[in-house]
């Protein structure tokens, strides 16, 4: 058996093909025009390796179709034309998802996947063919926002209808594929496993063997050894810490990048998301400034120091009606959403209550005077206000409606901060104004208004709820914080994180299109979700440990913790090593989730939300150790 790789360099699926133990040579096109490829058994046209879709030199085409006339095997990618077919230019796709629609006839069968099994090729190129051959059989087809996680559970006629093929039989010795798939492995296509029954599919198929091996994951992940808890610890935090320096604009004078989108494109490249947010550089001070604390690290707290100037210089206006008022991004400059300013000034507040530090504490308690005065009377804001509308009679209103947006996506950690800025202060209005709006929250849960699910939520009030107790003693609060705890846990997976959960699908963004939208399909699904829930998780255990000093609140910090520790991903690419993605699947041990979301999707990694406040909880939870 002698195979032909026909492409202009070698990639994931030519080693790929180049290990199933075959006589094989790799050439361009045009070192081939004028060589005999009689001699060759099976050829692979890998035109992916570029980003315009391969078309056949004329000469090369027919000497190849000739080749196939003979009943030889061919498989072809990303190339616009063979045989019968013809396709359109390359479009790039997103929001898409591949959907396996398994034949009739078993010879075109592929082991291991199921009719309705979906796999995820991210940010790709893709070429629609225009015309087939009556016999033709397709494998996989693409859906737009397929409402599942990882199966649809539809027949095969539902899943092919009229949508248009990705890879097909165009006759039984030939097999086209019309997005770019050869760098498999660079583009983190997901769920790995299926993707690697595909491709041992297509390699046997076309050489009579399987491959020998795959390339090394781009992410990987470590298995935790109980015994090894505090050294693997110490390593995440410490790559974490990497991870966010690399991220820094201007060396945190201009705050931090939003990070990674979900974007990947098929040679593996993440798109990288140039926001700069204020909440972002708040929350990645605090991650540096706990780690200035816990290893004694000065260029640490020099990075903390210019993160927070920079979140109350320019980021905060300091005079006016606005007085306060913390700007959410260099775009979205007059808007206030009083969660991304909570935990934009929450590391300022936590530094004051751990060591009596003052550093920027006036310019907190400004943005806390602003959250104030435009909260309503229950204690809950809306989700939003803009300085354009924002003048006094518009203040006035806000202050004597009867509540706000009722979620605790939007308010929860608002209220942490005012409890906190109590502990910092003495001032009973944060006091008040504090427990009012936790306690109204409480009083609707777990009815509250969910944003992403029901996890969310619950994740989302931890931490504020251990502040409540911190301050009041009271039981009454300190029941509140156990129901929430004890509800959260009927969704622990075993591997460590939460289900995301929903009863009802009541979420503002669950099983959206179009816009922001929920990692949970249906309930059951094993995904974690480290952008919305899970990801506040090692800060809430840590502080209800801090306030109560119970063994069962650091037994959950511990478990969330390791979690942390085994989801980090470990890279070679150095925008990637340290990090963690929003979604993560528990079943399978991977990055993967439904990637609707229109901003933030499952590939992303956020350097504020995610990031920073993974490493903020881990090394909170050290410190108060150490003290």
């Amino acid at each position: 058996m002698k195979l032909l790789i026909i492409t202009q360099r070698e990639s994931d699926l030519s080693h790929v093909l180049k290990s199933c133990g075959v006589e094989t040579d790799l050439y361009p096109v045009s070192a081939l025009i004028e060589k005999d490829i009689s001699a060759y058994d099976c050829f692979a046209v890998i035109g992916g390796t570029q980003e315009e879709n391969m078309v056949l030199d004329a000469r090369m085409r027919a000497k190849l179709e000739e080749q196939t006339a003979l009943g030889k095997k061919i498989y072809l990618e990303y190339n616009n034309s063979y045989g019968h077919v013809y396709s359109d230019r390359p479009k790039q796709i997103s929001h898409h998802r591949l959907v396996y629609a398994a034949p009739a006839h078993t010879a075109y069968a592929v082991e291991g996947l199921e009719t309705g099994d979906i796999l995820d090729d991210h940010y790709n190129h893709y070429i629609k063919p225009w015309v087939q051959h009556k016999g033709a059989v397709p494998l996989l087809v693409y859906h737009d926002y397929v409402p599942a996680h990882s199966h649809w559970s539809k027949s095969v006629e539902e899943i092919i209808g009229k949508q248009p093929w990705a890879m097909w039989f165009s006759a039984s010795n030939i097999l086209m594929t019309a997005f770019r798939l050869c760098d498999f492995n660079q583009a983190r296509l997901a769920p790995q496993k299926k993707w690697h029954s595909l491709i041992t599919f297509i390699a046997k198929w076309l050489t009579g063997n399987e491959p020998a091996a795959f390339p090394t994951p781009v992410c990987q992940f470590i298995e935790l050894q109980p015994e090894n808890f505090d050294a693997a610890l110490d390593n995440t935090i410490s790559a974490g810490i990497q991870w966010l320096k690399r991220y820094l604009a201007d060396g945190g004078k201009q705050g931090i990048l939003e990070g990674l989108t979900h974007h990947i494109l098929p040679d593996g490249t993440n798109l990288v998301a140039t926001t700069i947010r204020t909440d972002c550089a708040g929350e990645a001070g605090g991650a540096f400034r706990l780690h200035g604390l816990l290893y004694n690290d000065q260029e640490s707290h020099c990075l903390a120091d210019t993160l927070e100037d920079f979140c109350f210089g320019p980021m905060q206006v300091h005079e006016g009606i606005h007085k306060g008022m913390v700007r959410w991004t260099e775009t979205a400059w007059d808007i206030c959403y009083q969660d991304d300013v909570a935990r934009a000034i929450l590391p300022t507040l936590l530094y004051c209550v751990l060591t009596g530090e003052r550093r920027k504490l006036d310019h907190a308690l400004d943005a806390l005077d602003f959250l104030t005065k435009t909260t309503s009377k229950d204690g809950i804001r809306i989700s939003r206000t803009s300085n354009s509308t924002l003048d006094e009679d518009e203040i006035k209103r806000l202050q004597e409606a009867s509540t706000g947006t009722p979620s605790a996506h939007y308010n929860a950690y608002y209220h942490a901060t005012l409890l906190l800025g109590y502990l910092c202060t003495g001032k009973q209005e944060y006091l008040d104004m504090g427990r009012k709006g936790l306690e109204s929250l409480m009083a609707m849960y777990p009815e509250t208004r969910r944003e992403q699910s029901e996890t969310e939520e619950m994740c989302r009030l931890i931490f504020p709820l251990a502040c409540l107790y911190g301050v009041t003693k009271e039981k009454f609060h300190y029941d509140l914080l156990n129901r929430v705890c004890a509800d959260l846990e009927k969704h622990r997976h075993p591997f460590g994180g939460y289900c995301e959960w929903d009863m009802g699908y009541k979420a503002t963004y669950a099983r959206k299109v179009n816009t922001e939208c929920s990692l949970l399909a249906e309930n059951g699904d094993p995904v974690a979700d480290l952008l919305y829930s899970t990801n506040w998780l090692s800060l809430g255990f840590a502080y209800a440990y801090m306030v109560t000093k119970e063994q069962k609140f650091k037994d959950l910090w511990h478990n969330v913790a390791s979690f942390f520790i085994r989801t980090q991903i470990h890279s070679e690419n150095k925008w990637l090593d340290g990090g963690w993605c929003r979604a993560f699947d528990m079943d399978t041990q991977e990055i993967y989730g439904v990637p609707h979301d229109v901003g933030w999707a499952a590939c992303c990694i956020e350097s504020g939300w995610t990031v920073s406040e993974i490493l903020l909880g881990l090394q909170w939870m050290q410190y108060i150790e150490k003290k």
